[in-house]
């Protein structure tokens, strides 16, 4: 059935009874007047009666045609290219597809483009009669369809569709083209005797959504279209992006240290983008943390490029701090917020087992360090505040005496050996999601270390030591070369010259006597042999870094170079919040937790960004001694409360929060070139049509179902001509005749 862009023009189609009329009434608006002249002319025509009478019914019938016409161009029918019915047809099956991921929710005007998607889909459904029948999926993250069958576009199916379409919901997730094509394929598969099918998409046909990063071809697409062509099926992707995009989006919110604590100065930095090839100037960014506003920033951001601000604050409680970066004025605001929990403590606890400890007395290689990280605690009094960290010196021989537990990060400065009853605390310190650095020497015993340490590969330490390599002359010397350039433990020795590892030389080291897996190594030294120096081993939920040189200068000058200073401070906030919990997540990441026995609440309810609750359920494990907490993924972004132990009309007995943030690539409004898709993706399956914003409504919904009012109005000329033409022909016998 045809639609009409001016429907209001269709009452005017009662003009094409005129000549009808005047036709009628020229047959019946005279008298008989009996003239003996006319009697012998009435007798010829008689003789050409049933000429006259198809002559005069032709010309009737072409200026009504040319009224009918002319009206029906004026109201501008529009038809669906390719499902128009053909002989024996009796229904056609169309889906529509619905792009509702959040850079739909872009604002033009008064108007959001997801809502244009929802007022053309619904245009188009106006002209499907009772015999079609229609799917209507929604995209953006997994999709999803409103029927698990093509319904009958009967009043109640209709009224149903449109209630749905007014209140489609946000998805904060990127639209996976190809994973909505092959539901849609597999939708259609499904379905009984559906003819050829045609497929509307309407989207903002973002790049990131139909090419791979370097812009070359999706083969996931390739094979849904392909599926899609097997079927005989359509796909029209109507183009709803805006032809110049104007979007900032907050990229990422992140603490400048990895380590919080209370009464140390930090820095939050904001990363924002600008999508678009405009300036964008005069943008407001604001800095909340806990509900409380800490500052604002104005800035501009250059077309295509990037801003980074910094917020520095010092906190003076402990907690968990929820931190947001809000950007103010701005047409897609889905992208202007994020979200953080980080938490703030009042320092870190650092063990150090001193190898070479005497009675009372630090070996130099502990002096160097503790130096190095910072204080070292005496009682409770601490000396000095300059770092996060509090060091606490023990001798190798007190470590079964020690709970593991209470330290961030245990160092070990050359032990000489480790009993089986040491290397099970160890262990089991690891496996809970401790963090351990090992500096090896001149005391290190390596049977001792094969066969308690390492086991075979079974036990904490990462390889079996070998003996050690020295050169008390110095005349052989070896430099340290990063191989893992992006692990945040040498990130920054790696890509920092001004650190000072190049002049770091070693003339002494412990080998390496078993391998060890090329991944794990994350520094080499530059001999022959390429020996690992730095190598990672992760044990359960903890990471043990070792470095097979001393902390001292017997061996190297690293002890007393920037470098090492460098190197600490790295790596051991790297071990510290590896066991700490991931707060930070993505959109549909859970937040599992393990509850202990003595945390157990009977009520623990989940309070989401806009305040209402949900209850969770804490199960039992296996251990009897804890808890699993299973908090679902969320789809909406924001901060989330979980309240323990919330009883009727009493206060929760605990609180914690975590943080829920979308993807900020899905900010990128930058549209894919329709030329480059349709050579990407060649064939019968795919069609575009960029629709016009500035189209009026009606217009606006023509797209590729083809507007004929043109061959209407050259078929009104066409007629006229050739009644004028008639009219004269058929009137010349007439007048030769007088």
């Amino acid at each position: 059935m045809p639609e009409f862009i001016n429907p209001s023009m269709l009452g005017f189609l009662a003009l094409g009874s005129i000549p009808i009329i005047i036709y009628l009434i020229n047959r019946q608006h005279y008298r008989r007047v009996q003239w003996a002249a006319m009697e012998f002319l009435l007798r010829a025509m008689k003789k050409n009666r049933r000429r006259l009478r198809l002559e005069s019914l032709l010309l009737l019938l072409i200026r009504t045609c040319v009224i009918l016409l002319f009206v029906f161009g004026m109201a501008r029918p529009i038809f669906d290219d390719g499902v128009l019915p053909v002989l024996g047809s009796t229904s056609r099956t169309e889906a529509f597809v619905i792009d509702r991921s959040y850079s739909m929710a872009l604002h033009e005007g008064t108007h959001t483009v997801l809502a244009d998607a929802v007022r053309l889909a619904k245009q188009r459904m106006k002209g499907m009669s009772r015999v079609d029948r229609v799917g209507v999926f929604l995209a953006g993250g997994f999709p999803e369809a409103l029927f698990s069958e093509p319904q009958a576009m009967t009043d109640e199916i209709h009224g149903r569709i449109i209630e749905q379409l007014e209140s489609v919901p946000i998805a904060y997730e990127r639209c996976d083209v190809a994973t909505t094509l092959q539901f849609v394929a597999q939708w259609i598969e499904g379905a009984k005797d559906v003819p050829a099918c045609l497929v509307h998409f309407y989207t903002d046909l973002q790049q990131a959504d139909w090419l791979t990063g370097e812009g070359g071809v999706n083969g996931a697409i390739q094979e849904a279209l392909r599926r899609l062509e097997e079927m005989k099926v359509r796909v029209k992707v109507h183009d709803l992006g805006p032809p110049r995009s104007r979007n900032a989006t907050v990229v990422s919110l992140v603490s400048k240290d990895p380590v919080l604590c209370i009464d140390l100065p930090t820095s939050f930095q904001v990363r924002v983008e600008n999508h678009g090839r405009d300036l964008l100037a005069g943008l407001e960014l604001e800095f909340w943390i806990n509900d409380v506003l800490q500052g604002a920033r104005s800035l501009s951001i250059d077309a295509m490029g990037s801003h980074v601000i910094s917020f520095p604050h010092v906190f003076r409680e402990t907690g968990l701090a929820r931190v947001s970066a809000v950007l103010k004025t701005d047409d897609l605001v889905e992208d202007n917020v994020a979200f953080g929990v980080f938490p703030v403590r009042d320092g870190i606890d650092v063990l150090v087992v001193d190898g070479g400890r005497e009675g009372g007395e630090a070996s130099e290689e502990t002096a160097w360090l503790v130096v190095a990280i910072g204080p070292e605690i005496a009682g409770d009094s601490v000396s000095g505040r300059l770092t996060p960290y509090r060091t606490h010196t023990i001798a190798p021989d007190r470590i079964n005496a020690m709970k593991l537990e209470r330290y961030g990060v245990v160092v070990l400065v050359d032990v000489p050996a480790f009993s089986p009853q040491e290397c099970e605390l160890i262990e089991e310190y690891l496996r809970a999601g401790g963090g351990a650095l090992a500096f090896l020497g001149e005391r290190v015993s390596p049977a001792s270390y094969a066969a308690n340490a390492y086991r075979g590969g079974e036990g904490w330490f990462p390889y079996a030591p070998g003996t050690a390599v020295t050169d008390p002359r110095q005349e052989i010397l070896f430099a340290l070369n990063v191989t893992a350039k992006e692990h945040p433990a040498v990130s920054y020795l790696a890509s920092t010259p001004e650190a000072g590892l190049s002049l770091v030389r070693l003339h002494g080291y412990v080998s390496v006597a078993s391998q060890v897996p090329a991944s794990a190594v994350l520094m080499r030294l530059n001999d022959f042999q390429e020996t690992p120096a730095l190598v990672e081993r992760s044990f359960g939920k903890g990471s043990l870094l070792v470095l097979n040189t001393g902390a001292d200068r017997s061996w190297s000058n690293f002890a007393v170079s920037p470098a090492f200073l460098c190197f600490l401070h790295e790596a051991l906030p790297y071990l510290a919040v590896r066991s700490d919990v991931i707060r930070n997540l993505a959109i549909n990441e859970p937040f599992p937790r393990v509850i202990p026995s003595a945390e157990y609440s009977q009520r623990v309810y989940l309070f989401v960004p806009d305040g209402d609750s949900r209850p969770l359920a804490l199960r039992a494990r296996d251990d009897g001694a804890t808890f699993d907490l299973e908090v679902p993924g969320q789809r909406q972004p924001g901060i989330y409360e979980i309240r323990y132990g919330m009883e009727a009309g009493t206060a929760a007995a605990r609180q914690e929060w975590f943080a829920v943030n979308a993807d900020p690539k899905e900010g990128n409004l930058t549209r894919a070139d329709v030329a480059a898709l349709s050579e990407a993706y060649p064939g019968p399956v795919l069609g575009f049509e960029e629709v016009s914003k500035r189209a009026e409504d009606g217009a606006a919904a023509a797209g590729d179902r083809g507007e004929i009012w043109r061959t209407l109005f050259w078929a009104v000329l066409a007629l006229l001509v050739v009644e004028s033409v008639l009219a004269r022909w058929f009137g010349a016998p007439r007048e030769k005749k007088r």
